[in-house]
């Protein structure tokens, strides 16, 4: 399902897919052996599942790298200092992926002449949501004419949220994309962005691999003082007022995001799309892993 996305970066020379829900193990075999007979130099185990470490095993490939110690003999390094520099930061690099082409592109893009805001509207929890009313009042904030606004995202619950958006704040200025993309062609429409307002999901990580100004809106999730420097390099981020902030609690029945003010995101909105693209940062409340 990532193939497209993979395929579309100028550093790979070629991608091999195994459709596992069609070929299951077959499929498996298959690849193995065209991994042999295609003579690699070097395999790097991402994974280090049971399934990769058995692969990189057998696939004839003297050099296996992987961070994981899962089996032993699966894989002969760990360190990866002789095939890279492992000094860099992610942080440091203003873009890290390419978008794949997508016939979105023309056919669903049109800004008009307007500033294009891109609003992830959902999570994989609720509480990692920011609340419905919250969009509400963005959009009222953002339909001052010189912004288009796209709901992006996937699901039930998303698309009953979009049309609460929609009929609520009574914009005629936003493109409602809930449920009407795939995952390559969301890429795509992220890429075509000025800036991008989003939680802590795909979406959010996706703009900032784009190079796209993004708010990221935070709370049960915060990534902590370890990631404190990826987190710096978005464009604005919101963390909640809650004391367990990072707690991590997806269950919590407290919508903790709720704290972040509209207004305070619409503002960093207006500066991530600026023409001389001033970034401030708002400053981090307190949290459970120290103050970043």
């Amino acid at each position: 399902m990532y193939a497209g996305i993979v395929r579309a970066q100028p550093w790979v020379d070629g991608v091999i897919e195994w459709d596992r829900k069609n070929t299951g193990n077959r499929g498996y075999r298959e690849i193995l052996k065209k991994v042999r007979r295609m003579g690699f130099d070097i395999l790097i185990d991402m994974h280090g599942s049971d399934r990769s470490s058995l692969f990189s095993l057998f696939s004839g490939i003297k050099k296996r790298y992987s961070v994981f110690h899962r089996f032993p003999f699966t894989h002969t390094d760990f360190d990866f200092s002789d095939i890279m520099d492992t000094s860099l930061d992610i942080a440091d690099c203003p873009k890290f992926l390419y978008a794949p082409s997508s016939d979105l592109k023309t056919s669903e893009i049109d800004c008009c002449g307007k500033l294009c805001l891109g609003l992830a509207i959902g999570a994989s929890a609720a509480v990692k949501r920011w609340p419905t009313r919250r969009w509400v009042e963005f959009c009222r904030l953002a339909s001052n004419g010189e912004y288009l606004l796209y709901l992006i995202g996937n699901g039930a619950e998303e698309a009953v949220m979009a049309q609460e958006i929609i009929t609520d704040s009574a914009s005629p200025y936003i493109v409602n994309m809930v449920g009407r993309t795939s995952i390559v062609e969301s890429i795509a429409l992220v890429s075509e962005m000025d800036a991008v307002v989003s939680g802590d999901t795909g979406i959010m990580h996706i703009s900032r691999a784009l190079g796209v100004p993004v708010a990221g809106l935070f709370g049960p999730n915060f990534p902590g003082v370890e990631s404190k420097r990826y987190i710096d390099s978005l464009g604005a981020r919101f963390v909640c007022k809650c004391p367990k902030a990072g707690c991590e609690k997806l269950e919590c029945s407290r919508m903790c995001l709720e704290d972040i003010s509209a207004s305070d995101v619409w503002d960093a909105a207006r500066r991530l799309t600026s023409l001389d693209k001033i970034v401030e940062n708002q400053a981090l409340e307190d949290f459970p892993g120290g103050k970043a």
